[in-house]
Formats: C-alpha cells, sequence, structure tokens
C-alpha cells in the first residue's frame, strides 16, 4: 500500500512538472505587455510634456545630445518618453544581434551543442570582431552566445542563425517576420550580424520594441549584464575569457559608468558609426534607450546617461484606477444592455477594469489633477463595453478599456449560465505568479513526502524494538554459552600453568647449567622423593583394596542371613496356614 501510494505521489510530481513547463512556455512566450501591432504613445501625448516644434517630438527641456536618432522607452507600459528621429532608418551595426539572441532563447536550448560550419566562417569579413572559432569547432549555445553579446563575435551569430534556421536567409526571413510581428514598420534584417548591406536597416523605434521582448527574458537579461565569462575547452581551442565591451556597466570607467545600467549592447561599423541599446532601473522603473549614429563612440555612453537621468527624474507612473470602482460610480441603467441576451438575466453581466493601469506623466503633476472620462459603447464587441479616458488639461494622456463578463452558454441548455471569474490583469498568468505558485507547491510537495517516509521509518523501529523485547532464549543456548564461558576460563587456566612450567624449566636449565654438581644431587633427591611418594600411593591403594574387599565379604554374610531369615519366616506363616486348614 505504501509503495503503490509513493508512486502515485511520484506520477504526479511529473505531471505538475510537465503542466508547469507549459504554463511557463505559454507565460514566457505570451508577455503581460503585448507589443504585437500596438501603436504607442508618443512623448508628445505625455502629461505636462511640452515639446519643441521639430518632428521629433523632443521635450522642451529634455537635454541635448549629439546622436542623429534616440528614443527611451518604458520597458513596462512601451510609453515613449524621449524621441528623436525615432523612426529614421538607418544602419543597426552589431545591435542586431539583440534580435538574434531573441529568437535563440525563444527557438533553442542553451545547453545544447552547435557546430560551426565552413559556410558560416566564410560570410566572416577580414578584421571584423571575432572571438576565433574555427570551421568544425563545437561549442553549446550558452556559450555561443555569450561570444556574441559580449565580444560581438560575429561568427558566433552565424552560427547561431544555422542552428535555428539552417542558413543565414532562412534566419533572416525569421528576423523580418518576428520584427513585423512585434509592431516594426522602418525594419529589414539580411543577415544575423549587422555587417553592412545596403539592405540592413533599422531605426530607434524598431530597436526599442525589439529590446522591450527581449529583456523579458531571464536569459537574456543575464547575457547583457555580465561582465564576463569564459568559454570553456572544445575540440579545437582552448578556454577563452571573454569580456563586456558596454562600458556603462563597470563601475572603472568613470564617466562612462553608470550606476542604474543593467546590461546593453554596443554596435559600430564605418558606415553605421557607433550605436548602442541599453537597459536601466531605478525605483521600481524599467527604460529601454537606444542611440544611433554616434560619433565619436563615447558619445553613444554619454548621450544614455543624459536620457536616462533626464526620464529617471522628470517622469513617473501614475495608476488612476488603483482605489477606483467602476460599478458603484455609475447608473444601474448602464448594467442592463439594449436588447441584449433577452432570454437572461442582466444581473449576470458584470465589468471589470484593469486597477493595474498605468502611464507615465511629468514629476510635478498630481493625480488629483487627471480627470476621467468614462464613454459606454452602444453595444459589445470583443468583450468590451467602453473605455475610460484619462485627460490632463483637456488633454487625453491615457485610455484604457471596460470590459464585460458575458455569461457563458453551453450549448445543451440555454438555461444553464456560468458566469466567467472577474480578473483585474490581462488574461493568463505571469512569469513571477507561476514561479511562486510552483515555488509553493514544490515545497508542500516535499514536505508531505517527508513526513511519509519519516513516519515510515518510524513505524519500521517501532515493530523492530517491539520485536526484540518479545525474543526469548532457550536453556540449551543458554547452558552452551555457559560452556562455552567455562571452556575459555579453563583455557586460560591451562595456558598460564603451560607459562609457569616452561618459565620453571627454563629457571632449571639455567640452574643447570651454572652448577652440574649440585644439579645432579637435587635430581636424585628428586627421584627418591617421586619414588617414596609412588610406594605411599601403592600401599594406599593396596590398603584402600583389602577394606574394600572386606566389606564386600561382609556385605555378602549379611545378605544370606536376610535371605535365610525370610526363608524361615516364610515357611512359618506356611505352617500357620497348613494349621489352619
Amino acid at each position: 500500500m505504501k509503495k503503490k501510494f509513493l508512486a502515485v505521489l511520484l506520477i504526479f510530481l511529473i505531471i505538475f512538472g510537465a503542466g508547469c513547463n507549459d504554463i511557463y512556455a505559454k507565460t514566457l512566450y505570451d508577455p503581460s505587455v503585448d507589443t504585437k501591432q500596438k501603436k504607442y504613445p508618443s512623448a508628445s501625448d505625455i502629461a505636462g510634456n511640452a515639446t519643441t516644434t521639430d518632428a521629433g517630438y523632443v521635450p522642451a527641456d529634455a537635454p541635448e545630445i549629439n546622436a542623429k536618432a534616440a528614443i527611451v522607452m518604458d520597458v513596462d507600459t512601451g510609453e515613449i518618453l524621449y524621441e528623436k528621429a525615432a523612426h529614421q532608418a538607418m544602419y543597426p551595426a552589431s545591435i542586431t544581434k539583440v534580435l538574434t539572441c531573441l529568437l535563440a532563447v525563444e527557438n533553442g536550448n542553451v545547453n545544447d551543442i552547435i557546430t560551426v560550419s565552413g559556410s558560416a566562417m566564410n560570410q566572416v569579413e577580414s578584421g571584423s570582431s571575432s572571438i576565433g572559432l574555427q570551421a568544425g569547432e563545437q561549442l553549446t549555445l550558452r556559450d555561443a552566445l555569450y561570444g556574441m553579446m559580449l565580444n560581438s563575435g560575429n561568427e558566433c551569430a552565424l552560427a547561431i542563425a544555422e542552428y535555428i534556421s539552417g542558413s543565414t536567409e532562412a534566419f533572416a526571413d525569421l528576423m523580418n517576420e518576428t520584427a513585423r510581428g512585434l509592431g516594426c514598420t522602418d525594419s529589414h534584417f539580411v543577415n544575423p550580424n549587422g555587417l553592412h548591406d545596403p539592405d540592413h536597416y533599422t531605426s530607434c523605434y524598431d530597436m526599442a520594441l525589439i529590446g522591450q521582448k527581449a529583456y523579458q527574458y531571464p536569459e537574456f537579461k543575464k547575457l547583457i549584464s555580465s561582465q564576463s565569462y569564459t568559454i570553456p575547452e572544445t575540440n579545437m581551442n582552448e578556454e577563452r575569457p571573454l569580456w563586456q565591451e558596454n562600458r556603462l556597466i563597470y563601475s572603472g570607467n568613470g564617466e562612462y559608468y553608470y550606476e542604474y545600467s543593467t546590461g546593453g549592447k554596443t554596435g559600430y561599423t564605418l558606415d553605421a558609426l557607433a550605436t548602442l541599446i541599453s537597459y536601466a532601473e531605478r525605483d521600481g522603473k524599467r527604460l529601454v534607450t537606444v542611440v544611433m549614429r554616434c560619433d565619436p563612440t563615447t558619445d553613444s555612453y554619454l548621450d544614455t546617461i543624459k536620457l536616462d537621468e533626464f526620464c529617471f527624474s522628470h517622469y513617473r507612473s501614475c495608476k488612476p484606477l488603483m482605489d477606483y470602482e467602476f460599478n458603484s460610480e455609475n447608473p444601474k441603467g448602464l448594467y442592463i444592455l439594449d436588447n441584449y441576451y433577452n432570454d437572461l438575466d442582466h444581473h449576470n453581466i458584470k465589468y471589470y477594469i484593469n486597477r493595474k493601469y498605468s502611464f507615465c506623466i511629468r514629476s510635478y503633476i498630481d493625480d488629483s489633477q487627471i480627470e476621467k472620462k468614462v464613454e459606454m459603447y452602444p453595444q459589445i464587441t470583443d468583450d468590451k463595453r467602453g473605455k475610460i479616458t484619462f485627460l490632463y488639461n483637456g488633454e487625453v494622456v491615457g485610455e484604457t478599456e471596460i470590459l464585460v463578463n458575458k455569461p457563458y452558454i453551453e450549448a445543451s441548455s440555454t438555461d444553464a449560465i456560468m458566469n466567467r471569474d472577474e480578473e483585474e490583469t490581462d488574461k493568463g498568468i505571469s512569469y513571477l505568479d507561476w514561479v511562486k505558485t510552483t515555488i509553493i507547491i514544490t515545497i508542500i510537495l516535499i514536505i508531505i513526502l517527508l513526513t511519509i517516509i519519516i513516519v515510515v521509518k518510524i513505524r519500521k523501529r517501532i515493530q523492530y524494538y517491539n520485536s526484540k523485547r518479545n525474543i526469548r532464549y532457550y536453556p540449551i543456548s543458554r547452558d552452551a554459552r555457559l560452556n562455552k564461558k567455562k571452556e575459555e576460563a579453563e583455557a586460560k587456566k591451562n595456558s598460564k600453568k603451560k607459562n609457569d612450567e616452561s618459565s620453571g624449566n627454563d629457571e632449571s636449565k639455567e640452574k643447570s647449567e651454572s652448577n652440574p654438581k649440585e644439579n645432579k644431587k637435587e635430581d636424585n633427591i628428586k627421584d627418591k622423593n617421586i619414588k617414596d611418594e609412588e610406594l605411599k600411593e601403592e600401599n594406599i591403594k593396596k590398603e584402600s583394596k583389602t577394606e574394600t574387599n572386606i566389606i564386600e565379604e561382609k556385605n555378602k554374610d549379611n545378605n544370606i542371613e536376610d535371605k535365610k531369615e525370610t526363608y524361615s519366616e516364610s515357611g512359618s506363616d506356611n505352617e500357620k496356614e497348613d494349621e489352619n486348614k
């Protein structure tokens, strides 16, 4: 019974682990911030953002930078806090590898072994950045990713592309398809490493979308934040130490160091000049910043630091619906839809809003200055019943949908109605929620398993002690043990006697060797004593024999007399019987 229970528990753990992997995959590849075909508000739409008249919508009080194009995006909301020529197509150089890394993390296994092909090595330009891989060399995908993201190895990117899609061309098609899916409109990619090609281009806005997506993967964050890494020995090379080329994360870089930076990727070609995509986190706010066409290269670091500091200090997140009760502030008439589900109880229809909805505003604006405007649609479409618009000084600064939990009607009966659970956030579970639940459930299962094992062991121990108490030793075994002890004691005595005799013999030998005449006399005396003792013993034996013989003869005589008496008595008795007769 216990074995069956343990087997069922192990099967449950295996099934649970497989289910968690599916949940993790869905959560990982369907992030909470859906960037698909979504147009984010520009910096001019942010409350209190007075902008200049140029097409870049640069805030009037923003710092001046030397980069020809730049953008700062909130990673969590997707809002644009700063933009300068953000949609102008430019050559990206090696920041292309962020998209390559994203596709590798999404579609590959970092523990897989990849082999560098000759065709991949033939595509590497001489003099371009490389970590020294050779055709036929084998390494893990993880090692190739570190070589690509830290040392910007171009051959690593090509090997990864062939591992994912089979060829560079097929991988380029995947890059373009992924970019379009993220909402990129200004990009076209032809290779995985960003080496110059007239048909290989993108914009700051598109790179921010790609960077926002990639930053949701823990493996990507680990890659860009690592200062160093060592590729172990391969089949063709010794181990290779790698160092991060992004100066923002090194504390010893003086003015180029930024304490809030969490990593990034650099790029440079003669045609693209310096490019940089970087990430920073401060007070719960996460930013992705892209600068392109910087000259000299150090301007890419200085411009990034200026923009990040400006956005951290001049913007904050506003969450206007945290304490907002929609159902209590709106008239009951809104709950009854016009001729909608006429055969149903209208009280089953409920509304819900995303209380965690947020948008960026300038730091000096108070939440009370944000106006809410509720608009209800004539009919429900795609679970949307209306929207709430947020305004500042009459200008729209954000909006969110009002959703409805429509009753669920089973096909078997129109009367069977089920209300779907009301949610406050997007459908599905977040990665953090998945991690928390899996950790809690795993700990509970481990505790249950340990308690079962402990109980089983305690029961076995109790049974063992009880069985030991009931054991009774038989007399035969007890006597055998006593006899063994006696034999051991006798053996010890005999060994002592032998040792004493041997020691006495040794002493006698020594005396005989020293005084031969005295020894002869002593021997004669001993012999006489022995003979006298023997004679005495013989005499004693003879005397004992004579005594025993005399006793035996007396016993015989006594027996004869007893027999005579008994005979005489029996005869007299017989005579008396005859007389009586």
